[in-house]
């Protein structure tokens, strides 16, 4: 169900640039207790591939656990990956990852997914967590990324996970999950001065940390950044950019066995005109405090956060506040590791059209989701292991949901692995999907939630001393996906439905090779296939509209070279097939296309890093999103410089 002007944004950049130059002119020059982070940020460029298998990830399996073991089709994104490709915003660092979708659809969005429904709208089956915080809107039950910000200097990692992962996330975790992890205030010590100048986006970034007493560290962080206009398929400006800034602060203290984190944000941006509503923004913050201790032989973890934000852009203005609580114990019982927890969320919400007739009823809702989970880890034999676990989720819209999976992993050596699960996941509905409304035309509070029972299997392993490879084959079986219906025996009015059902299948796959000792090369890809029907009497007037518009094929590929001591260059690649047209659902398609972005850096210093980064460079725009509104991206270039001390 679309919202009329639920799209677009504004214009401006020169700010960020000024701030730049200024910030360079004027650089920190005071820290306790300095720590070398530019040789911290270049320890993982050192790690052999045997050393980047054994990386920690917690997001599979909610401890952690060596990524070369873990059941599930995981892509991790290091720090040293993301400064090689010259990211400058979290969407364009998860490009690096193979397994997603993504796709720019003007300078404000993005349309982020995996293993399928690409579109605004319908890349609602991905859930995003940001230190565990979750991103999601339940407007429409996606992200706007525009809204979360990251000084990727500090990044710790990217887990990106492609599959279901309800049991341990819960709703909403139904086609993947990215989880954000930034480093511990003890790894941010010192200084760091960043920035960058370009033909389209620029930005800066201040960050100072230290220690606080002999338990304690902190860090505090400033960003000022501007996303320049797009284009249009003519050539001429689009006029969606816009400009903004977030500050914010981490806090870690080492309490004997104890660890307490406490971080927050504040952020605000200006747009300056979104589908011609006229001037729009997106201002708010949050704080998450997180407790871990020995607890019963075991590790404890209690975390909490609240979060606000207040949002006008594409003809909407909303409000949001969150807060949310989850605890969680993980230990052993012989040859089990269990972990069970337990949350609690409550969001807060407000949603109005600039302009009448309002569109959601009530305008403001309150929605409560709660949940337990046991998850039990069993070492079958030495080799061979069993996940078992299930989640209970409520919700005010469709009370109690169920979401079990089974997960087994057989370890055939020491470099090979394979794995296979079954799992259910569920979507909850959406304000849209429940609360749209229009007198005699739309009637609300009838869409219950969207299902998946998935099927996976997969292999990871080295098959020879300088490589690694990663294969997944799935099978998605939807059912109670979103339709717009007539009202049997009245037309209009309709409702927001559950009558498509169908299936998506696919490959996806990724490997890395050391070819030389200055030569590392990653290439990956997916394929995907679709077939969704709709149920029998049913009366959709949307056209698969929430199966979204997906190419049936993409490869990323990326190189770096170190060719000298001090310089590196990498060179990565994306191809993308066609994405289809769907006439009757709004989908205008687009063109395959490939393109490729460069990055020169060279380290003056150990404290000073100059670069030139080439982005989208073969073609002058190009387009890479389905929908009518969308911009084109065009070739750009900027200029970067990063001091630390």
């Amino acid at each position: 169900m679309r919202l009329p002007g639920l799209d677009a944004c504004g214009a401006g950049r020169s700010a960020a640039i000024g701030m730049v130059a200024a910030f360079f002119i004027a650089a920190p020059a005071v820290a306790a207790e300095v720590v070398d982070t530019a040789q911290q940020a270049n320890e993982l460029s050192n790690l052999s591939l045997d050393e980047l298998a054994q990386i920690r990830v917690t997001s599979v399996s909610k401890r952690p656990e060596g990524l070369n073991t873990a059941a599930s089709s995981v892509y991790v994104i290091t720090p040293d990956a993301v400064r090689n490709v010259g990211a400058q915003t979290l969407p364009e660092a998860l490009r690096l990852a193979p397994n997603l979708e993504v796709m720019r659809i003007d300078a404000l969005d993005y349309s982020i997914t995996a293993r399928g429904f690409a579109g605004f709208e319908s890349a609602n089956k991905l859930l995003v967590l940001m230190d565990g915080r979750s991103l999601y809107t339940p407007l429409f039950s996606g992200v706007d990324w525009d809204q979360h910000h990251l000084v990727l200097d500090d990044l710790d990692r990217i887990e990106v996970i492609s599959g279901p992962a309800g049991t341990l996330w819960g709703a909403n975790a139904v086609n993947g999950v990215v989880s954000v992890t930034t480093r511990s205030a003890f790894e941010t010590r010192g200084l760091l001065a960043a920035g960058s100048v370009g033909t389209l986006d620029s930005d800066v970034r201040v960050r100072a940390g230290g220690s606080l007493g002999a338990h304690g560290a902190g860090r505090i962080y400033a960003t000022a950044f501007s996303r320049g206009d797009l284009d249009r398929a003519d050539g001429s400006s689009a006029n969606d950019g816009w400009e903004g800034w977030q500050t914010g602060f981490r806090t870690d203290w080492l309490l004997g066995a104890h660890t307490l984190t406490l971080q927050g944000d504040l952020q605000d941006a200006d747009i300056d005109q979104s589908l011609g509503f006229g001037a729009g923004y997106v201002r708010g913050g949050n704080v998450l405090g997180r407790w871990r201790a020995p607890v019963l032989g075991g590790a404890f973890e209690l975390q909490g956060y609240y979060d606000q934000i207040e949002r006008q852009a594409r003809g909407i203005h909303d409000e949001l506040r969150v807060w949310s609580v989850d605890a969680q114990h993980a230990f052993d019982l012989g040859r089990h590791a269990v972990v069970v927890g337990a949350g609690y969320r409550i969001t807060k919400d407000e949603f109005r059209t600039v302009t009448e007739p309002q569109l959601l009823s009530p305008p403001r809702r309150q929605v409560d989701i709660g949940n337990v989970f046991l998850q039990d880890h069993v070492a079958l034999t030495d080799a061979l292991d069993l996940t078992l676990g299930v989640k209970l989720e409520t919700n005010d819209y469709t009370k109690a949901e169920w979401m079990p999976s089974a997960r087994l992993g057989w370890r055939i050596s020491d470099r090979q692995f394979v794995w296979a699960a079954a799992s259910r996941a569920i979507r909850n509905p959406s304000r849209i999907e429940r609360d749209f409304t229009i007198a005699g035309l739309v009637e609300p509070g009838l869409m219950g939630s969207e299902k998946l029972i998935a099927y996976e299997a997969g292999y990871r392993g080295r098959f020879t001393e300088a490589a690694t490879l990663s294969v997944t084959a799935y099978l998605h079986d939807y059912d109670e996906l979103r339709t717009n219906e007539f009202v049997p025996g009245r037309n209009p009015p309709i409702f927001v439905g559950n009558t498509m059902e169908g299936r998506t299948w696919g490959i996806e796959a990724w490997t890395e090779a050391e070819l030389t000792p200055w030569w590392r090369l990653n290439l990956g890809g997916s394929i995907l296939r679709k077939d969704f029907d709709l149920k029998p009497g049913s009366l959709d007037v949307a056209a698969f509209e929430a199966a979204g518009a997906d190419p049936s094929y993409w490869l990323k590929a990326g190189s770096t070279f170190r060719l000298a001591e001090a310089v590196d260059l990498t060179v990565t690649g994306r191809l993308y097939d066609d994405a289809p047209r769907l006439g009757a659902s709004g989908y205008v398609g687009v063109d395959a296309y490939a393109e490729a972005n460069v990055r020169l850096a060279w380290r003056v210093s150990d404290r000073v890093e100059l670069a030139v980064v080439g982005r989208d460079l073969l073609h002058e725009r190009h387009a890479e999103a389905t929908e009518q509104r969308r911009s084109e991206v065009p070739r750009s270039v900027y200029l970067s410089v990063r001091w630390t001390r």
